[in-house]
């Protein structure tokens, strides 16, 4: 979808129904929406966003970017939360609609910019957020997006959005089939504070059922220092295909150091997501001691992983059930990369219904780096 005709699309929507556009309730077509009720949905969402910038030691500061901010739905939800926020959107109708409805003037402002790049100067904002927004745009868009908030955002500053990874419907693995061998085969030491690297393991399916693919089962890693969780949630990556009982298939795992230096364990193991880790529930991961040094370290291209998880993220878009526009879908395992590349640290991720039933949906809080 080229970027004109993505504007054209939300321009149109933005002036036959900007609110149904925004929250799109089946049964709130055609003007359906109180005004009232349209912009209470909004607390929720921010009071849950808020809660993960707080846990992460962080905060929205003074000046926060709410990017695809439509009719201002959750920017006037953040206004109780910091003393500027700046809504920003393609569509000019949508624009004019939020600064029709603007309850809080004095600290509530709503700018129009052209898709591209955002028209402000670097680092000017102490925080960026989007919400189910950018899950509308292709992928390539996205990227940009997200490139955009890092630049006007200051560094220390937070970023929090949301995207969807991909369609999913995932069926419950029961517990004696959370069973698994991994034998590490390349995990490179020592890598330098905030490096991405590959690792590669063997894994065997050691219980009697078979892992299906598409089911969110994946290998995943922490990073600790002793017994204690330093990142808790880093890399992921799915399984190729079907898993039977007895047999083993390599796979190769995307992980970036923690920022300090020093010595740490890297821990491999299975998951499904929204389920459960598979040491939680009798299963044993694998451990390797990893040096962090300052400074990043040459280490052996991956071997195609890379390449698939960019083949991931450009899936084509599919309809939403309640009618509302195409949905798209950006991997984690990209995301994660592309912050990683960037100097900035991905401190959570958190799996959300953001996306709706049909979608596996992630809302990432990331702390700023320091300009490179």
């Amino acid at each position: 979808m080229p970027v004109d005709r993505f504007k054209s699309t939300w321009e149109n929507l933005g002036k036959d129904d900007p609110l149904w556009a925004v929250l799109t309730d089946p049964e709130r077509r055609h003007g359906g929406w109180d005004l009232d009720e349209f912009l209470a949905t909004g607390v929720g969402p921010i009071a849950s966003v808020a809660n993960l910038v707080d846990e992460a030691g962080l905060s929205f500061g003074e000046r926060l970017i709410d990017l695809g901010c439509g009719a201002g739905r959750l920017s006037h939800a953040l206004a109780a939360h910091v003393h500027e926020v700046v809504g920003v959107d393609v569509a000019q109708s949508m624009v004019d609609e939020a600064n029709r409805i603007n309850r809080f003037p004095d600290r509530l402002s709503f700018v129009h910019y052209d898709g591209f790049r955002l028209p402000f100067e670097d680092e000017s904002f102490d925080s960026a957020l989007t919400l189910i927004s950018l899950q509308h745009s292709p992928p390539p868009l996205q990227i940009a997006a997200l490139l955009e908030l890092q630049r006007v955002v200051r560094p220390g500053g937070v970023l929090v959005f949301q995207l969807p990874c991909r369609p999913s419907k995932r069926e419950e693995l029961t517990t004696d089939g959370m069973r698994a061998a991994i034998e590490l085969l390349d995990a490179p030491t020592p890598i330098g504070a905030g490096q991405a690297v590959p690792v590669r393991a063997r894994v065997t399916n050691t219980s009697g059922h078979t892992w299906p693919s598409g089911q969110l089962i994946r290998l995943g890693n922490h990073w600790l220092r002793g017994d204690d969780p330093v990142t808790w949630d880093d890399g992921r990556t799915d399984l190729p295909h079907d898993v039977a009982p007895g047999t083993s298939v390599e796979l190769e795992l995307q992980v970036v150091a923690p920022e300090e230096t020093g010595e740490y364990q890297l821990e491999l193991d299975f998951v499904q997501e929204g389920v459960t880790w598979w040491a939680q529930v009798g299963s044993t991961p694998v451990r390797t001691a990893v040096t962090v040094v300052a400074e990043p370290v040459a280490v052996a291209p991956a071997s195609g992983g890379e390449q698939e998880i960019v083949i991931a993220a450009l899936q084509a878009p599919h309809e939403r059930k309640d009618g509302g526009i195409e949905m798209f879908g950006v991997d984690t395992n990209l995301v994660r990369l592309l912050f990683a590349h960037c100097g900035s640290e991905v401190v959570n991720v958190v799996a959300d219904d953001m996306a709706g039933e049909d979608w596996e949906s992630f809302t990432y809080v990331v702390r700023r780096g320091e300009t490179i």
